[in-house]
Protein backbone atom coordinates (compact mmCIF):
# COMPACT_ATOMS: atom_id res chain seq x y z
CA UNK A 1 0.00 0.00 0.00
CA UNK A 2 2.69 1.74 1.21
CA UNK A 3 4.59 2.02 -2.57
CA UNK A 4 1.05 2.79 -4.59
CA UNK A 5 0.66 5.88 -2.22
CA UNK A 6 4.31 6.95 -3.31
CA UNK A 7 3.60 6.59 -6.67
CA UNK A 8 0.57 8.15 -6.54
CA UNK A 9 -2.01 5.25 -8.01
CA UNK A 10 -4.67 6.15 -5.14
CA UNK A 11 -7.20 8.60 -7.03
CA UNK A 12 -8.04 11.90 -5.42
CA UNK A 13 -11.05 11.35 -2.82
CA UNK A 14 -10.11 7.71 -1.87
CA UNK A 15 -8.90 5.90 0.65
CA UNK A 16 -7.05 2.92 -0.30
CA UNK A 17 -6.50 0.65 2.63
CA UNK A 18 -4.97 -3.30 2.50
CA UNK A 19 -7.59 -5.36 4.94
CA UNK A 20 -7.79 -9.58 5.80
CA UNK A 21 -5.60 -9.52 1.95
CA UNK A 22 -8.13 -7.61 0.56
CA UNK A 23 -7.15 -4.43 -1.55
CA UNK A 24 -10.54 -1.64 0.10
CA UNK A 25 -10.55 1.45 -1.88
CA UNK A 26 -13.33 3.69 -0.50
CA UNK A 27 -14.31 7.24 -1.89
CA UNK A 28 -14.47 9.58 0.81
CA UNK A 29 -17.38 11.77 2.09
CA UNK A 30 -17.89 15.54 3.01
CA UNK A 31 -18.95 14.39 6.66
CA UNK A 32 -15.93 12.41 6.73
CA UNK A 33 -13.64 15.39 5.53
CA UNK A 34 -15.84 17.98 7.69
CA UNK A 35 -15.58 15.90 10.29
CA UNK A 36 -11.92 15.10 10.53
CA UNK A 37 -11.13 18.66 9.98
CA UNK A 38 -12.99 19.88 13.00
CA UNK A 39 -10.99 17.16 15.28
CA UNK A 40 -8.18 18.49 13.52
CA UNK A 41 -9.12 21.95 14.43
CA UNK A 42 -9.40 20.95 18.53
CA UNK A 43 -6.15 18.95 18.73
CA UNK A 44 -4.53 21.72 17.42
CA UNK A 45 -6.37 24.47 19.97
CA UNK A 46 -4.89 21.67 22.78
CA UNK A 47 -1.72 22.60 21.49
CA UNK A 48 -0.64 19.45 19.92
CA UNK A 49 1.70 20.21 16.77
CA UNK A 50 0.76 19.51 13.09
CA UNK A 51 3.73 17.29 12.76
CA UNK A 52 1.81 14.62 15.37
CA UNK A 53 -1.22 15.19 13.75
CA UNK A 54 -2.33 13.88 10.22
CA UNK A 55 -5.06 11.51 8.04
CA UNK A 56 -4.98 8.86 6.27
CA UNK A 57 -1.15 8.10 6.59
CA UNK A 58 -0.43 4.16 7.05
CA UNK A 59 0.08 2.85 10.06
CA UNK A 60 1.88 -0.20 10.36
CA UNK A 61 1.16 -2.98 12.35
CA UNK A 62 4.03 -6.12 12.78
CA UNK A 63 2.74 -9.10 10.73
CA UNK A 64 -0.70 -7.71 9.77
CA UNK A 65 -1.75 -5.24 7.16
CA UNK A 66 -1.34 -1.84 7.72
CA UNK A 67 -4.09 0.69 8.11
CA UNK A 68 -4.66 4.45 7.19
CA UNK A 69 -6.72 6.35 9.82
CA UNK A 70 -9.06 9.07 9.09
CA UNK A 71 -7.33 11.16 11.88
CA UNK A 72 -3.98 9.80 13.76
CA UNK A 73 -2.20 11.40 16.95
CA UNK A 74 1.45 10.12 17.60
CA UNK A 75 3.85 10.34 20.72
CA UNK A 76 6.53 13.51 20.92
CA UNK A 77 9.23 10.95 19.77
CA UNK A 78 7.54 8.77 16.82
CA UNK A 79 9.83 8.18 14.20
CA UNK A 80 8.60 8.65 10.63
CA UNK A 81 9.49 5.97 8.47
CA UNK A 82 9.04 6.98 5.03
CA UNK A 83 5.35 8.08 4.80
CA UNK A 84 3.93 5.89 7.76
CA UNK A 85 4.58 5.55 11.53
CA UNK A 86 4.26 2.37 13.79
CA UNK A 87 1.44 1.35 15.93
CA UNK A 88 3.77 1.48 18.93
CA UNK A 89 3.86 5.21 18.07
CA UNK A 90 -0.07 5.91 18.07
CA UNK A 91 -1.71 7.40 20.62
CA UNK A 92 -5.01 7.92 19.38
CA UNK A 93 -6.96 6.86 16.37
CA UNK A 94 -10.44 8.81 14.85
CA UNK A 95 -11.96 6.80 12.02
CA UNK A 96 -15.24 8.07 10.71
CA UNK A 97 -17.61 5.19 9.21
CA UNK A 98 -18.28 5.51 5.59
CA UNK A 99 -21.36 3.57 5.65
CA UNK A 100 -23.57 2.41 8.71
CA UNK A 101 -22.25 -0.02 11.06
CA UNK A 102 -19.20 -0.61 9.19
CA UNK A 103 -17.69 -3.79 10.31
CA UNK A 104 -14.28 -2.66 9.41
CA UNK A 105 -14.61 0.14 11.92
CA UNK A 106 -16.61 -1.30 14.77
CA UNK A 107 -15.39 -5.06 15.01
CA UNK A 108 -12.22 -5.38 13.08
CA UNK A 109 -10.41 -2.03 14.21
CA UNK A 110 -11.82 -2.67 17.43
CA UNK A 111 -9.94 -5.69 17.83
CA UNK A 112 -6.66 -4.61 15.96
CA UNK A 113 -6.17 -1.22 17.62
CA UNK A 114 -6.70 -3.26 21.31
CA UNK A 115 -4.32 -5.50 20.43
CA UNK A 116 -1.61 -3.22 19.32
CA UNK A 117 -2.28 -1.17 22.48
CA UNK A 118 -3.30 2.34 21.09
CA UNK A 119 -4.93 3.96 24.07
CA UNK A 120 -7.83 5.73 22.34
CA UNK A 121 -10.08 4.95 19.39
CA UNK A 122 -12.85 7.42 18.53
CA UNK A 123 -15.81 6.49 16.38
CA UNK A 124 -17.36 9.44 15.14
CA UNK A 125 -20.29 8.65 13.15
CA UNK A 126 -22.70 10.57 10.86
CA UNK A 127 -25.09 7.79 10.59
CA UNK A 128 -25.54 7.12 14.37
CA UNK A 129 -24.87 10.88 15.58
CA UNK A 130 -22.78 9.29 17.91
CA UNK A 131 -19.32 9.45 18.94
CA UNK A 132 -18.00 5.98 20.72
CA UNK A 133 -15.03 6.43 22.60
CA UNK A 134 -12.63 3.34 23.58
CA UNK A 135 -9.68 3.34 25.95
CA UNK A 136 -8.15 0.95 27.87
CA UNK A 137 -6.69 -1.23 25.98
CA UNK A 138 -6.54 -5.20 25.70
CA UNK A 139 -5.69 -8.19 24.14
CA UNK A 140 -9.26 -8.43 22.04
CA UNK A 141 -10.75 -4.70 22.40
CA UNK A 142 -10.83 -2.08 24.98
CA UNK A 143 -12.13 -2.64 28.10
CA UNK A 144 -13.91 0.76 28.61
CA UNK A 145 -16.53 1.91 25.95
CA UNK A 146 -18.47 5.57 26.61
CA UNK A 147 -20.90 6.75 23.75
CA UNK A 148 -21.53 10.61 23.70
CA UNK A 149 -24.78 11.55 21.23
CA UNK A 150 -23.30 14.64 19.01
CA UNK A 151 -23.86 17.86 20.59
CA UNK A 152 -21.88 16.75 23.79
CA UNK A 153 -18.29 17.75 23.92
CA UNK A 154 -15.85 14.53 23.98
CA UNK A 155 -13.21 14.95 25.95
CA UNK A 156 -9.89 12.95 26.71
CA UNK A 157 -6.08 13.02 28.06
CA UNK A 158 -3.57 11.35 25.80
CA UNK A 159 -0.46 9.24 27.70
CA UNK A 160 1.55 12.73 26.81
CA UNK A 161 -0.37 14.38 29.23
CA UNK A 162 -2.36 16.42 26.39
CA UNK A 163 -5.42 16.96 27.15
CA UNK A 164 -8.53 17.03 24.24
CA UNK A 165 -11.79 18.59 23.89
CA UNK A 166 -13.94 18.10 20.90
CA UNK A 167 -16.94 19.88 20.22
CA UNK A 168 -19.19 17.58 18.32
CA UNK A 169 -21.78 20.17 18.00
CA UNK A 170 -20.77 20.62 14.56
CA UNK A 171 -20.54 17.39 13.63
CA UNK A 172 -22.48 16.66 10.12
CA UNK A 173 -24.83 14.15 9.80
CA UNK A 174 -26.10 11.48 7.21
CA UNK A 175 -29.00 9.40 6.71
CA UNK A 176 -28.77 6.08 6.18
CA UNK A 177 -28.85 5.56 2.19
CA UNK A 178 -28.53 9.15 1.67
CA UNK A 179 -25.97 10.86 -0.34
Amino acid sequence: MSDLIERGAVPDGYKVEVFDGRVIMTPQSPEQDWTVSDIKDAVKAAGIARERVFGDVPITFPGENDAAPGLTIVAFDAERRRNSYSCIDVLAVVEVPSEPDDEKDYVRNVRKYGRYGIDFYVIADPFRKMVTMMSEPHASGHGRVVEVPYGRPVEFTLASGERIKIDTGTFPTREVGGG
